[in-house]
């Protein structure tokens, strides 16, 4: 992050316009590559990539709000609260238009006078482009099934939108990587309070508490709750919050999870200690944070999820367990941009069920965590790191030390 974050005169910073245009490229460029002819998305995240609009949070269930896209057009808003202002404001979209209502808490099935208003709606919107005899992929509605009903009585033909925007989101731009590493820097003003919080009698919620507080100082637009687990919270691994006092000698690991800043994530965990920290906890802080380091060494262009899992314990033996469903998320990795998870996911168990290897490619940022912590002990480490993957390895993007904190030293 070489500039800071606001819009300036006197230097090239974070660049809207073409952050917008490549991604629309990228979308385009999918759906050729798959022969959609167009894309219809209720995905609050997925509508943010297409059309730069940002759903608010008590919107997002209600299914009221989408974007259409045809391969050989520009973005389409269904739905932008006033839509004459919403134009007015957003001039790089093709069109805005009112809703057409909430078939989510209406239909059951897929005859539901709503659902026919939306297949209505978007077969318009494909004739208009000469796309309507094309392919149209559905994505990021609770309705998929009714709605391919419906647009299939049409003569339409429907298809799981999802995986498309999947891989158009997979590689981030220039402008992508720039935001990620404003939202790491956010990310780090939050765990540095919550450092300075740590004391005896500070309850988890309290840090989460100034942890969400430093991110909304510094513009987030979103953020989930942050993981904070402490003393025997810690262990087994576990990833919510309580109201637990902190106590003395406690570990507690704090997960900045979903932080977002412009629609882009964070997921960075750091663990703490309160008072000076004995030496079994500073072994499972090492052992934690070389596992980490080993899984990370493999990370380049071209590696796989495989190479990355190859790097780690090979038996849920290692935590104390029978089988990987226990110990799935003790270390795993995982892409991460507009949403908190992004392909590609790399898992014990995706391995265990013979899904194939995954390839890393330059331009993915990925989240990567380890976990130590003995079965039936007080104590657990967490610890996590994004990388922008490179051709020849990965840069790291959170900077907040990688040490083991101690905090509220009376001594």
């Amino acid at each position: 992050m070489a500039f800071g974050k606001y819009a300036v005169d006197f230097e090239q910073r974070v660049d809207y316009p073409r952050l917008r245009k490549e991604r629309v490229e990228r979308v385009k460029a999918q759906m050729e590559a798959e022969g959609i002819g167009a894309i219809i998305t209720w995905d609050p995240d997925n509508i943010r990539y297409i059309a730069s609009y940002y759903v608010t949070t008590p919107m997002r269930a209600s299914e009221m709000q989408a974007v259409f896209i045809a391969r050989n057009g520009e973005p389409h808003l269904i739905g932008g609260g006033t839509p004459s202002e919403t134009a007015r404001r957003m001039p790089w979209l093709a069109g805005v238009q009112p809703s057409y209502g909430m078939p989510r808490l209406s239909a059951r099935d897929s005859g539901d006078r709503l659902i026919e208003a939306w297949v209505n709606g978007i077969a318009k919107l494909m004739a208009d482009y000469g796309v309507e005899k094309e392919t149209l992929a559905i994505d990021g509605t609770t309705l998929q099934g009714l709605f391919f009903e419906a647009f299939g009585r049409k003569g339409i033909k429907t298809v799981h939108g999802r995986p498309v925007m999947d891989y158009a989101r997979m590689i981030k731009t220039v402008d992508e990587i720039e935001l990620i590493k404003i939202a790491c820097a956010n990310s780090e003003k939050a765990h540095a309070a919550v450092a300075d919080a740590i004391r005896p009698g500070v309850r988890e919620c309290d840090l989460v508490a100034a942890g969400i507080k430093a991110l909304y100082e510094e513009g987030a637009d979103h953020t989930e709750d942050l993981v904070c687990m402490s003393g025997e919270n810690t262990n087994p691994y576990g990833w919510t919050f309580t109201d637990r006092m902190i106590r003395p000698g406690d570990l507690v690991y704090v997960d900045v999870d979903g932080a977002s800043y412009q629609g882009y994530k964070t997921c960075i965990y750091r663990t703490f200690c309160c008072g000076k920290a004995t030496q079994e906890q500073h072994e499972l802080f090492v052992e934690a944070k070389e596992m980490l380091l080993k899984g990370l060494s493999v990370v380049k262009d071209g590696a796989t999820d495989h190479d990355v899992l190859a790097q780690w314990p090979d038996s849920p033996s290692y935590w104390g367990y029978e089988t990987w469903g226990d110990v799935n998320p003790y270390a795993c990795g995982h892409g991460i941009g507009l949403t908190l998870h992004d392909r590609p996911m790399i898992f014990y168990t995706h391995r265990a069920v013979g899904i194939p290897p995954h390839t890393l490619k330059a331009g993915m940022v990925m989240a990567f965590e380890t976990y130590t912590g003995k079965k039936g002990g007080r104590h657990g480490v967490r610890i996590e790191d994004m990388v922008l993957v490179t051709e020849t390895g990965y840069e790291l993007l959170s900077l907040f030390p990688q040490e083991l904190i101690e905090c509220w030293i009376p001594y």
